[in-house]
Order: structure tokens, then sequence, then C-alpha cells
């Protein structure tokens, strides 16, 4: 027997509008992330982060603070490897069971609509973070003809070469609010420092995820180099890496102007690799194996056009297992 599609539409409707209904009740209100970051704040250690899922429930993120928060997209690569422990609010159905086998749930509680799950984190473990310590890294210009510049000026989140007033004043300047330095006449966000040309501490939207990593813009006949002589022993390099979206999305507005960069990897003074750098959207991944020992390592960057190359990487030394510690 055939039945006359027009028959099942108002049935449709009925099905789709209780499903509606049944979606929004699952919904985790204000009052439950609130609860459950509350519950967090509680157990939180030192060496703990922070994370939420679905992704597409921001909401939960307002009540995080000052916690170390990561941004995932997918649980089951997310990369858990600066932390001990991490604490997961899951709400729709997500939650610890959809990250990766190596970690090990602690203990499991409920807010409402929000599940807060512990996790020890298991698998590769970062023992080098050269985000964190940009500020002892050194920042030089390797011009064609053998000529060095160090760029000595710490701004308070990066490396700078060139100043357009004294160091007194241009610390007095960035000692204020950028609210108070745009009430003033001069308008002078930046306190005189170049905005482009630095080696600094960032967040850039980049593969579609607020991403930490190190702002290091390419220049004209010269390569940047960024050094770092602290750098520990470990099993691999992991070096992430990629142009903010607006510079190489689908939708830019001009003609793609940012050409492919190659970032040279150098250990105490010597090639280790070369990474290819695409002028294409995305958060991208190179891991390099290390030789025993610690030893000093840089990175150089190069391109043939600097117009919207910016460059942003974050580099980690890593060991492949960790040894098991308690909750």
């Amino acid at each position: 027997m055939r039945i006359n599609a027009w028959i099942l539409l108002p049935l449709l409707v009925v099905v789709s509008a209780l499903v509606g209904v049944w979606q929004r009740g699952r919904v985790p209100a204000r009052a439950d992330w609130q609860a459950a970051v509350a519950r967090v704040r509680a157990g939180w250690s030192p060496g703990d982060g922070a994370t939420w899922a679905p992704y597409t429930q921001g909401e939960g993120r307002t009540a995080f603070g000052d916690l170390k928060m990561l941004h995932v997209r997918d649980l089951g690569t997310a990369d858990l490897a600066r932390f001990d422990r991490v604490w997961l609010l899951g709400a729709l159905g997500y939650d610890a069971d959809d990250l990766a086998p190596e970690h090990t749930l602690v203990e499991r509680h409920r807010e409402g609509g929000v599940t807060v799950d512990l996790v020890r984190v298991g698998g590769p473990k970062v023992v080098g973070d050269l985000y964190a310590q940009l500020e002892q890294a050194i920042h030089t210009r390797h011009d064609a003809r053998g000529g060095v510049q160090t760029c000595d000026f710490w701004s308070g989140r990066g490396w700078h070469c060139t100043l357009r007033d004294p160091p007194e004043k241009t610390r007095a300047c960035l000692g204020q609010s950028v609210a108070r330095r745009l009430e003033q006449r001069a308008k002078d966000p930046e306190c005189g420092l170049d905005p482009w040309l630095h080696a600094s501490r960032d967040v850039r939207l980049i593969g579609d995820t607020p991403r930490h990593c190190i702002w290091l813009h390419p220049m004209a006949e010269a390569a940047v180099r960024l050094t770092w002589n602290e750098a520990p022993g470990g099993d691999a390099l992991v070096v992430d890496f990629g142009f903010p979206d607006p510079m190489v999305a689908d939708n830019y507005a001009k003609q793609l102007r940012v050409k492919p960069a190659k970032l040279r990897v150098l250990r105490a003074g010597a090639e280790l690799a070369v990474v290819d750098v695409p002028a294409t959207k995305g958060w991208h991944r190179q891991s390099i194996d290390l030789p025993a020992g610690a030893a000093p390592l840089a990175f150089e960057l190069t391109t043939t056009a600097t117009a919207d190359a910016h460059f942003c990487f974050d580099p980690t030394v890593r060991v492949k297992t960790r040894p098991g510690s308690a909750p």
C-alpha cells in the first residue's frame, strides 16, 4: 500500500518539535556551569588544566575565569600533554569516555546538566615549553651579509628590536592600560613598538580555534631567529604552527598574499630539520626526534613574501611516557 507523503507531513512536524523540546531540555543552565566550575576550583591543583565539551557549548567557558583552559574541538585527538590532570566539563552526552584511551578517569560528578570529570593524563608529557620560557629566549635578525641584530627589549609579552622612544619612556607607556593609551592625544596603543616585527606570546584564531602561540613575523632580506638556550632534553620536539585564519581563509576578501614559509630548526648550531609552512588554513604539527641530552634549540623563519605572513608557532619538548602519579 502506498502512503501519500502529504499525510506524513504533520507527523514529521510533531516529531521534530518533540525532538527540539527534548534537546533544549538537555542544554545546561548557566547555574549548572557555575556549579561545575566551583567544583573544579575546589579540587584544583598545580599542573591541572580544564576544558569543556562539546565545543559549541561555549557559555560554560565564561565561568572558568583564570583557570588554565584548553580549547578542544575533538576530544579523541585532544592534546593534553602540558598537564598532569585535566578537568572536563561535559554536556549533551559528552564526557571523559570520549578521550583517547591513555587517559584515566579519576572521578566523576554531575552538576545539573553538566558532567564534571577529573582525568589523569597519560601518554607523552611536555617537559619544555618555549611559550612559557620566552623571556629566557634570544630573538635575533640575520641579514644576507652576515650581520646580526639582537632584539633585547622585553615588553612584558615579547622581544622587540626597535624602539621609537627611550626604554624607560616605553616601559612607562606599556604600564598604562590600552584604554588610557588611546585617550591620549598621540593615541599610541603600541607605545612606539613595531606592531608586526617582534617575537611575542599571542593568541590567534588558527584552524577555527584560538591558539596560544608565539608570534614570529618574517622579514624581507633577513632571517628572524629565536634561540632557546634552556631547552631540556627529551624524546621529541613537537612544533605546532600556522597562519591566522583571516590571512589564509577561503573567504579572504583580497587575493591571497601569504606565501609558504620555511622554519629551520637548529640544535646546538647544527640543522636538525626544516619545517615547510604551507600558506593554507589549519593548525599543523611536525614531530622531530631529538638526540639524547639537552642542547640549545633555535628556530629560523624565512619566506619569499612578508605581506600578511603573520606566522605563529608553539614548540614543546616532550618525553614519550610519564611516570605514574597519584591524582
